[in-house]
């Protein structure tokens, strides 16, 4: 969802409605449970209490997230999307099936669009946004010229299709790096590529 890694901002529209979810990537030990507050910790719960809240918070915050990608997808289409750049379309042609990169909308951000986003995100870092099919920029020169962005927010375009919008957000609620380790990871790959065919093109 942005350039830089450390950023996980669909988790913080969970924990900014006051709502915890799972990052962590290990098991607690028995008779000890996930307590996340911002970070997740193992806590004592010999009856199962912590556990049963953390999957409870899961619950709610699916629902609410899939919903808020929901309509802010349709504001976006109702205020005017664009598609993929076709320069751009067929570099990706490479990693990306056709239908998938004709499917793709996308919109730069403009005043409210992205800064909505990101107030909700927590994450003002954000430089795009994958709304199901529809990707919003920060700005247009990402939008029209960063291969890599655009390789990161398809993976979640792709996902978006493969899950459904319900089962996104259930799987970005319990543990985002299931989502965001393969966006980063054809991220990568395509920044290398184009690093290597520059470096032979000197």
């Amino acid at each position: 969802m942005s350039k830089s890694r450390p950023s996980r901002p669909l988790l913080s529209l969970v924990l900014a409605a006051g709502l915890s979810a799972s990052a962590a990537l290990y098991a607690c030990p028995a008779g000890q449970s996930e307590v996340c507050l911002g970070g997740c910790i193992c806590v004592a719960d010999p009856d199962g209490v912590f556990g049963v809240l953390q999957e409870d918070a899961r619950n709610v915050a699916a629902p609410a997230l899939a919903q808020w990608l929901t309509q802010s997808r349709d504001r976006m289409l109702a205020a005017g999307v664009q598609p993929l750049p076709l320069d751009l379309r067929v570099q990706l042609q490479a990693w990306y099936p056709d239908d998938l990169l004709q499917a793709v909308r996308y919109r730069v951000g403009q005043g409210q669009d992205v800064d909505a986003a990101s107030a909700m995100l927590q994450n003002q870092d954000v430089v795009a946004v994958t709304l199901i099919d529809v990707v919003v920029f920060r700005n247009e020169d990402d939008a029209l010229h960063d291969l890599a962005l655009w390789a990161h927010e398809l993976k979640h375009v792709q996902q978006y299709r493969e899950l459904g919008v319900d089962g996104f957000a259930r799987q970005y609620v319990r543990n985002f790096n299931t989502l965001e380790d393969p966006a980063y990871a054809i991220q990568n790959q395509v920044s290398r590529t184009l690093h290597s065919t520059a470096a032979r093109s000197e």
